[in-house]
């Protein structure tokens, strides 16, 4: 990067922030079977359209004191929350990735794992309109980056679907077919080696969590849990660090 870094961060924050917007929309109507499109934004308590003012990411949340100004409903703190983990994610991106094709990458993977593993954690679904594009985004971006390669993008998606099928087979429905296709996205974007990482990192958290909670007597054993926030959060944690990961235990392995 250069000596305009600060300059060029702030305006990766910015993006971040103005695209975890539309992400917020995402999260909120997709489920719902609703157009992100039209109509424009509204109160989802008293249906009223927002003034431009009103959408500002972050700013307008604080400025309305996280309510409503017409009806005073509460504003849910995950809309500010998932603004700035998307601006978060994009200058992690630009601050460990550098100018590369696989800054772009990065940034594109993470917003869709931000809204799947949202999602997932609210409602137990994935939409296809989310997975089915992250697939050919990850397939169409591995050709710009030489670290995946677009055979190696393939391979992630066969592994990472295929993988996530076979468990699904043994424990008898025990992962959705959202959690099958989003692994299948990861693998695009990631590649098999660095896949095997974030499967890895997903799993574990996923147990560690669960047994958390079976711990503290929040949830049974029995209990059904959405995968998929997991699954993102490894994902995520992939893009980032899969082939570090991968080097590491290469080095480990053969000395």
């Amino acid at each position: 990067m250069t000596g305009h870094e600060p300059l060029i961060l702030a305006l990766a924050a910015v993006l971040g922030l103005v695209v975890g917007s539309f992400l917020n929309v995402c999260i909120w109507r997709l489920p719902r079977q609703e157009s992100v499109v039209s109509p424009g934004s509204y109160c989802p308590a008293c249906e009223r359209r927002l003034a431009w003012w009103e959408m500002a990411p972050l700013l307008s949340y604080l400025a309305l004191g996280g309510r409503c100004r017409t009806c005073r409903a509460r504003i849910s703190p995950v809309y500010p929350i998932v603004e700035a983990a998307n601006a978060a994610i994009y200058v992690a991106a630009l601050l460990i990735c550098g100018w590369s094709p696989r800054t772009l990458g990065v940034a594109i993977f993470g917003s869709l794992l931000l809204v799947g593993g949202m999602i997932d954690g609210r409602h137990r679904i994935i939409p296809d309109v989310i997975t089915i594009p992250g697939l050919v985004a990850g397939l169409v971006l591995s050709t710009l980056n030489p670290a995946v390669g677009f055979w190696g993008s393939l391979a992630g998606l066969v592994l990472g679907g295929g993988f996530l099928l076979l468990v699904a087979v043994v424990t008898n429905g025990g992962m959705g077919g959202g959690d099958i296709k989003l692994a299948a996205m990861m693998g695009a974007f990631l590649g098999w080696s660095s896949l095997v990482a974030g499967l890895l990192f997903g799993f574990i958290t996923g147990a560690l969590f669960g047994g958390a909670l079976v711990l503290l007597g929040v949830k049974r054993r029995k209990d059904l849990m959405a995968f998929g926030p997991f699954l993102a959060a490894g994902g995520l944690a992939a893009a980032f660090w899969g082939p570090d990961v991968v080097g590491w235990y290469l080095r480990v392995l053969w000395g």
